[in-house]
């Protein structure tokens, strides 16, 4: 298993010496990689601070930044009470690029791709695209009364008060959040790998076009290990243009292992 390992990560002429290997074996070593590859991203994923101030000022922005269809800021009639523990006013809803934050809507906002904040009377809901992340009560001490429409005109003390607030709800729903975006990443990274694997195959029939199906395949899968061993490294050590290596890699050891066979029957 090692020597597979190292054959198809550092000698990919010599991957056509596995030519009789069953099966089991190479889904085993791709099963064992996409393990390695899951855990990398999730444990990434859950290291970073997916909401921050960052996020917070995005939602300030947003409030700030809105007009109707008549091109003016709309009214505001909205507070929190951190005493009452609840908002009071009417509802409104604010959408940015990358964020939709509502204030006592009677139903929850939810957005493809976007983070959707929706603050209940006494209770907030947060959903990542259609996925629900947490909801939760106004019961922190920390939190402190502020004025929306302060937030929305720039005012210095509601706008530190409500991205304090922001910050503290989502705290409640990091894991969460990590754990949807991990799942993204996983299901894209995988469909690219099985682009990448289809290439590959290709490449393979064009190059050396006698060789039986299985036996390619065979040969091209283990050539694919290193898309997952290129995409870890870029994970590790937080340099994205290793994700370009891990997609063009496996194509160049396909080229090198078919170049380097005759005829397999």
């Amino acid at each position: 298993m090692l020597e597979r390992i190292k054959t198809s990560l550092c000698h990919p002429k010599y991957i056509g010496l596995f030519f009789k290997d069953k099966y089991y074996k190479v889904i085993a070593l791709i099963l064992i990689f996409l393990a390695f590859f899951s855990t990398a991203i999730i444990t990434k994923s859950l290291l970073t601070d997916q909401f921050g101030n960052g996020q917070a000022l995005s939602v300030e922005k947003a409030i700030q930044f809105s007009v109707d269809t008549n091109g003016k800021k709309p009214e505001l009639e909205l507070s929190f009470d951190s005493k009452e523990q609840k908002f009071v006013g009417k509802m409104m809803s604010f959408n940015d690029n990358g964020v939709v934050v509502s204030f006592l809507k009677n139903e929850d906002i939810k957005s493809q791709n976007k983070v959707s904040i929706n603050l209940h009377e006494d209770y907030y809901v947060i959903y990542y695209g259609y996925y629900k992340l947490g909801t939760g009560k106004y019961d922190n001490k920390e939190l402190k009364s502020f004025d929306v429409k302060g937030v929305q005109s720039g005012n210095i003390d509601d706008c530190i008060k409500f991205r304090s607030f922001l910050i503290i709800i989502f705290d409640t729903v990091q894991v969460p959040e990590a754990l949807v975006i991990s799942f993204q990443a996983i299901i894209s990274n995988l469909v690219y790998y099985v682009f990448v694997v289809v290439l590959c195959l290709l490449s393979a029939y064009f190059l050396n076009p006698a060789i039986e199906f299985k036996i390619r395949m065979k040969l091209v899968l283990y050539d694919s290990l290193s898309y997952f061993y290129w995409f870890v490294l870029a994970l590790l050590f937080n340099v994205s243009w290793l994700q370009y290596v891990a997609l063009i890699v496996p194509f160049l050891y396909t080229n090198i292992t078919f170049a380097h066979i005759r005829r397999i029957r």
